[in-house]
């Protein structure tokens, strides 16, 4: 039973090691010339103006939120599409189709939620 971990074992000391090495190399190969030009905050090439802290409304980040809630969907609903038809033949389709619409209740549901809270609204 341990001669499954020793390879297991060997590869995360040797992953390990790789990346330490190479962390460690570019460290001591890499060109250091402070220069007070070099520290400023890189704008695309623009001379930055007023503050660096700027404070953005919370709707953006929520928005995000539910972008990344319905590209997760995305996820699971495109490969359950492609092997709902090979579950009908073995005699589990309805039990997936019903997985499938509770799935899509949750997720309706944080939709209205989100909806609710105006995450949607652009003033």
């Amino acid at each position: 039973m341990a001669d499954g971990y020793l390879g297991v074992g060997i590869f995360f000391v040797l992953g390990c090691l790789f990346v330490g090495g190479t962390l460690g190399a570019s460290w001591l190969l890499r060109p250091h010339h402070p220069h007070a030009e070099k520290l400023v905050t890189y704008e695309c090439g623009e001379r930055p103006s007023g503050r660096a802290w700027v404070q953005f409304r919370i709707i953006f980040y929520i928005f995000a939120l539910v972008f990344v809630v319905f590209d997760v969907e995305v996820v699971y609903l495109i490969p359950w599409a492609v092997v709902v038809r090979d579950l009908s033949h073995v005699g589990r389709g309805w039990f997936a189709l019903m997985e499938m619409f509770v799935f899509a209740a949750i997720l309706l549901v944080g939709w209205l939620f989100a909806l609710r809270r105006g995450a949607f609204d652009w003033e």
